[in-house]
């Protein structure tokens, strides 16, 4: 049996990789594309909060890859950097769950959000979608195997602790900024 390493991303960040590695992540409403050219053995793994910045100047959205416009332009650079080719990209797409219910409360539909966001982009660049694995009310865990374009999905529990906290947080956030937006700040 062969070890390899593997790398765990989180939201915000992606790696791409030319070695026999695994990437992994944990998802709800945020994607992750693998991202791949098999006639190189070159792949990687993206993992996006958002589809855009609401507003640039924002110190909360500072980390540009929670993007999706900017994890998808950082990815791709990165695996044509390692010398994969940009007509031979490929991509499998997973996340956009719904973690847990926000309706009452939610200004925006994140996980709709991203889904429309990530096929749209792969459609304009011409990239095609192997498979994808997108939407529902259960968390998933990707398991990326760079080298020959292999993904393992593993559903979790929904009440994955960690990620329903960050997902809460993030949204309360949004809201909050939402909510707040032409409202005086008194100093």
């Amino acid at each position: 049996m062969i070890e390899r390493s593997e790398i765990s991303i989180k939201p915000g960040e992606f790696y791409s990789s030319d070695k026999d590695v695994v990437i992994s992540t944990l998802l709800g409403s945020c994607i992750s594309v693998a991202l791949y050219d098999l006639s190189v053995s070159i792949g990687g793994l993206n993992h996006f909060v958002l589809p855009f910045p609401k507003n640039t100047d924002d110190p909360l959205f500072s980390d540009s890859a929670k993007y999706g416009i900017n994890a998808m332009e950082l990815l791709i650079n990165d695996i044509l950097k390692k010398g994969g080719k940009k007509k031979s990209l490929r991509a499998k797409v997973f996340g956009g769950s719904t973690v847990f219910d926000l309706q009452k409360h939610a200004i925006y539909d994140i996980p709709k959000m991203n889904i429309a966001f990530v096929f749209g982009f792969l459609e304009t660049e011409i990239i095609p979608v192997d498979s994808y694995s997108v939407g529902g009310t259960i968390p998933r865990r990707i398991s990326f195997f760079p080298h020959d374009s292999r993904v393992l999905m593993k559903y979790t529990k929904n009440g994955t602790s960690g990620l329903v906290k960050r997902e809460n947080t993030f949204s309360h956030k949004l809201l909050e900024k939402t909510q707040n937006a032409g409202q005086p700040i008194f100093f």
